[in-house]
C-alpha cells in the first residue's frame, strides 16, 4: 500500500510543494530516496521517538519514502511531519483519505513537539510550482504554531504537538477542532526595538542642523552618512531616526517576518515597529548582502540589508568595513534590491532599508583632523576617507558633519525642534510620499521657485555634483518643503539640501 501526501520544499523566492510517498514492505530498513543514510537515520530517530511519545508503535516493517520532484531539496527537516503522517496512515491510525488534500511541514522533537525549520516560509500562492498534477487540490496547510501565518496562500492550521495533528485528522468534521495556538509568537520573543523608541532629541545637546536633517531623512527615506568625533551623538541620532519612523502596516510587517523566517530567525519586534540592524564591522560581504547555502536546494540566506527591509540598517564605523563589503552596498542603495547569482541558482531579495552610516573624521578618532588632539598625518586621513568611494558617497543623499554645533541657540537661525512636532511631520510627509511613489512626487509635489531653480543649477558647477547628486539635492529639498508645509521649494530648502553634500566638497579629500 502506498500512502501519498504533500510536504514543503524550496527556498526564499521559489517555494514548492513536494509529494511525499510512503510504502511499507517486508524488512527493517528506513530509506528516503535522494537522502544520505545518515540523514535518513536522523529523520527516522526523530519520527520514531515522536510516535512513541504519542502512544503509537513504530511499524515493524521496512519503510521507503520517495519525495517528488526528485530534483528539489531533500535536506530540510520540514519533511518530518508529512513522513510521520504517512507512517500513521499506513498503520491505520489516521485515515489515508485525510492526507489527500493537505500539505504539512515541520520539524519534530523527540517528545513530539513541532518546531519551525530554516526557511519556514510558504510565500504567496502564485509563486508555487505546479509541476505536480494535483497540487491545486491542496486545501489546507499544516504547520508548527510558531510559523508566521500572515503570508499563507491557503487556509492554515497551526499545531504545537503531533498528537494535536492526529486528533485533527481523525476528527470527522475538522473545522470543529481548534489547535492550541501560541499567541503571536513573533511579538513575544523579544522587544529589541523598545529601547530605541525611548531615544529622543532631548538626549543630544545642540546639533539642531543635524536634528533637522534627521527629520528630513526619516520623512523622505533618505540615506544618511554622518562624520564626527566620538561622543558627538552619531549613534543616538541614528536611533532617533528609527524612533521617528511610523509603525509598519500589516503587509510591511508581514514582509519583514517572512524575510527573518527565511533566514531561520524570529523578528524581535513589537507593535509593528520597523526592524533595526546594526552589524559589526567584521561582517563580510555575504553577511551584509546575503549568501547562498552550501546545502543543495537550501537557496539564498538573506543578509543584513534584507533583514533590515522596511527599517534601519545602521553601519557604525563605516570606514572600518572592508572595501569589498562597502562596495557591495552600491546595488541596494540604488535599486533597493539584491540579486544573487550562483552556480546553485539565482534569486532576488528585497533590500529597501534606510542606510545610516557613521564614521570618525580620521583614523585616531580623537578630533576633527585639524586640532591638537589629533595626531593623524594628512596622508593617513586621506587614505582613511578614501575607503568611502565616490560611487558610494554619491548614492547617499545626506552627508552630515557633527561636533560643531554645541549650543542650544544656533546663530544660523535653526530653531529647536520639538520631538512631538517632528514625529507628526514625519508621519504626515511619509504618508504623502507613499501615496506619490517614484517620479509622481515631483509631479504632484511643490514646485521650485525661480530663485531655487537657479541655485539648484549652480550646485552642479560649484559642488561638481553628478546627475544623481542633483536629483538627491532636489529630492531632499522637496522633503524639507513638505515638512515645512510650504507650497513651494524655496531657496532655503535647496541651500540646506546642498549643504548636506559633505563628501562632494574638495576640502573633504584634501584635509588641512
Amino acid at each position: 500500500m502506498i500512502v501519498s501526501t504533500f510536504g514543503f520544499a524550496g527556498s526564499p523566492g521559489s517555494p514548492c510543494f513536494v509529494r511525499v510517498e510512503l510504502r511499507l514492505e517486508r524488512g527493517i530498513l528506513f530509506r528516503i530516496s535522494g537522502i544520505s543514510n545518515q540523514a535518513a537515520r536522523a529523520a527516522a530517530t526523530r519520527i520514531r521517538s515522536a510516535l512513541m511519545a504519542c502512544g503509537h508503535r513504530w511499524p515493524g516493517k521496512a519503510i521507503t519514502v520517495n519525495l517528488a520532484p526528485a530534483d528539489l531539496s531533500r535536506t530540510s527537516t520540514a519533511f518530518d511531519l508529512p513522513i510521520a503522517l504517512a507512517v500513521l496512515a499506513s498503520s491505520g491510525i489516521i485515515p489515508s483519505s485525510s492526507l489527500k488534500h493537505i500539505a504539512a511541514a515541520g520539524e519534530m522533537g523527540l517528545d513530539g513537539t513541532l518546531r519551525p525549520w530554516a526557511t519556514s516560509i510558504f510565500g504567496f500562492v502564485e509563486t508555487f510550482s505546479s509541476e505536480l498534477s494535483d497540487v491545486q487540490n491542496i486545501k489546507t496547510l499544516l504547520a508548527p504554531s510558531k510559523f508566521d501565518s500572515s503570508d499563507s496562500p491557503l487556509p492554515l492550521q497551526l499545531f504545537t504537538h503531533l498528537s494535536e495533528v492526529i486528533a485533527y485528522l481523525k476528527s470527522p468534521n475538522k473545522t470543529k477542532v481548534k489547535p492550541h495556538l501560541i499567541e503571536n509568537s513573533f511579538n513575544s520573543i523579544g522587544n529589541t526595538s523598545s529601547f530605541l523608541e525611548e531615544v529622543t532629541f532631548d538626549i543630544i545637546k545642540g546639533e539642531e542642523t543635524a536634528k533637522r536633517m534627521a527629520v528630513i531623512a526619516a520623512a523622505g527615506s533618505h540615506d544618511v552618512i554622518m562624520q564626527g568625533p566620538p561622543g558627538t551623538g552619531k549613534t543616538v541620532l541614528a536611533k532617533c531616526i528609527h524612533a521617528l519612523l511610523p509603525d509598519l502596516s500589516e503587509k510591511e510587517f508581514s514582509q519583514c517576518k517572512s524575510i527573518h523566517s527565511a533566514a531561520g530567525l524570529f523578528l524581535k519586534s513589537y507593535r509593528n515597529r520597523p526592524p533595526w540592524l546594526s552589524p559589526h564591522t567584521s561582517t563580510n560581504m555575504n553577511g551584509l548582502i546575503g549568501s547562498w547555502s552550501n546545502l543543495k536546494g537550501r537557496g539564498a540566506i538573506p543578509g543584513a540589508w534584507s533583514l533590515a527591509h522596511n527599517g534601519i540598517l545602521f553601519l557604525d564605523e563605516f570606514a572600518e568595513f572592508s572595501r569589498g563589503t562597502l562596495e557591495a552596498c552600491r546595488a541596494p542603495l540604488e535599486s533597493k534590491m539584491i540579486s544573487l547569482a550562483r552556480a546553485a541558482g539565482s534569486t532576488t531579495l528585497p533590500a529597501s532599508a534606510l542606510l545610516i552610516a557613521a564614521m570618525n573624521p580620521c583614523p585616531c578618532g580623537r578630533g576633527n583632523g585639524d586640532n591638537a588632539s589629533c595626531d593623524c598625518q594628512s596622508n593617513e586621513i586621506r587614505r582613511y576617507r578614501r575607503k568611502i568611494s565616490g560611487p558610494i558617497a554619491d548614492r547617499i543623499a545626506i552627508h552630515l558633519e557633527l561636533g560643531h554645533e554645541i549650543n542650544d541657540s544656533i546663530e544660523n537661525g535653526t530653531k529647536n525642534i520639538s520631538w512631538t512636532e517632528a514625529k507628526s511631520a514625519v508621519a504626515r510627509v511619509k504618508k504623502w510620499v507613499d501615496n506619490n511613489p517614484g517620479e509622481e512626487k515631483f509631479v504632484n509635489g511643490p514646485p521650485l521657485t525661480e530663485a531655487a531653480a537657479e541655485l539648484l543649477n549652480s550646485c552642479r558647477s560649484v559642488l561638481k555634483l553628478s546627475h544623481r547628486g542633483i536629483y538627491h539635492v532636489h529630492d531632499v529639498a522637496m522633503t524639507a518643503a513638505l515638512i515645512d508645509d510650504s507650497p513651494l521649494i524655496e531657496v532655503k530648502h535647496i541651500a540646506e539640501a546642498g549643504a548636506s553634500r559633505l563628501f562632494d566638497r574638495q576640502s573633504w579629500m584634501n584635509p588641512r
